[in-house]
C-alpha cells in the first residue's frame, strides 16, 4: 500500500472478511441445476479483492464442465452491465448455450483514501443471473451504455423510457437524485444503498418470480457520473402460460 502512496487502517488485515472466492464457493450451490456446467462466467465488481486470489479459476475447478472464466473490473457503476456486454457478444459470435454474471460487492476497505458515496459498499453481496437458450425466465436484451454528452442522466434515460416503454424501471446508485418524469404505469423500485454492483440485479431477481404470473416489461439503469455514461438493460418476462 505504501507503494501507491496510503496506508491501512489498523487491524485491516485482522478478523472475518468475504473474500471473492468465498462469496463464489458459498453461492454455486444455490445455482443448480445450472451449477454443472457454463460457456461463459463473468465475474463482476468495482472493489479490491479483501484477499487477493483467483475467484474465477477457483470457480473453475468446482464447475465439472467450465468454459472461459474471468473478471470484468474498473468500470465503475455500469461494471455489469459492461459485463452483460462481453456475454452477449459471445452468444452472438458462436451460440454459447449456458452463461454466468456473478456480481459482486465486498465491504472490507483496505485503504484510508476517501470513497465517493455512490460507490461505497456497506454489505456483502453476490446476485448471479444464469443465462440459458432453453431456460424460460423472460428475455434480456443486450445492453446500452451511452455517453450523455450535453445532456444530463435524466434527459438521456428519459429517451430511453420512451424507446422501451417499461412498465417497471429499476434504478442504481447513480441514477439517485436523477430521474426523470416517469411515464404514468411505470413504477420505479431504486436499488438498496451501499450495493453500487449488486443493487439492481437483486431487485431484479428477488421480482422475477412475480413478475412472471402476469409479465413485465423491465428497464434496469445506472449511470457512471466519472465516465459521463448511462447504461440500460431491457428484460421481457412473459407472463405464465404465454411462454
Amino acid at each position: 500500500m505504501r507503494s501507491y502512496g496510503t496506508t491501512c487502517p489498523p487491524g485491516a488485515f485482522e478478523g472475518r472478511r468475504n473474500s471473492f472466492t468465498d462469496m463464489v464457493t458459498a453461492v454455486l450451490p444455490r445455482l443448480r441445476p445450472h451449477a454443472d456446467h457454463f460457456d461463459l462466467a463473468v465475474l463482476a465488481a468495482i472493489t479490491p479483492d479483501s484477499q487477493p486470489g483467483f475467484p474465477m479459476c477457483h470457480l473453475s475447478t468446482l464447475v465439472p464442465d467450465a468454459g472461459l472464466a474471468f473478471a470484468v473490473l474498473d468500470q465503475g457503476l455500469v461494471t455489469a452491465f459492461t459485463a452483460l456486454h462481453v456475454l452477449a457478444n459471445r452468444v452472438r459470435h458462436d451460440g454459447a448455450g449456458r452463461l454466468l454474471l456473478i456480481a459482486v460487492d465486498q465491504s472490507a476497505l483496505l485503504h484510508e483514501l476517501p470513497v465517493p458515496h455512490r460507490l461505497r459498499v456497506e454489505r456483502d453481496a453476490v446476485v448471479v443471473l444464469a443465462f440459458d437458450l432453453a431456460g424460460e425466465g423472460g428475455r434480456l436484451y443486450p445492453p446500452r451504455t451511452v455517453p450523455t454528452g450535453s445532456r444530463t442522466p435524466a434527459e438521456a434515460l428519459a429517451e430511453a423510457l420512451a424507446e422501451s416503454g417499461p412498465q417497471v424501471l429499476v434504478t442504481g446508485a447513480g441514477l439517485a437524485g436523477r430521474l426523470p418524469t416517469v411515464p404514468a404505469g411505470t413504477r420505479v423500485l431504486a436499488a438498496p444503498p451501499g450495493q453500487p454492483v449488486t443493487g439492481v440485479w437483486q431487485v431484479a431477481a428477488t421480482r422475477l418470480a412475480r413478475w412472471q404470473v402476469d409479465g413485465a416489461r423491465v428497464l434496469i439503469a445506472d449511470y457512471d457520473s466519472d465516465q459521463e455514461r448511462l447504461a440500460t438493460c431491457l428484460l421481457d418476462v412473459p407472463a405464465a402460460g404465454r411462454r
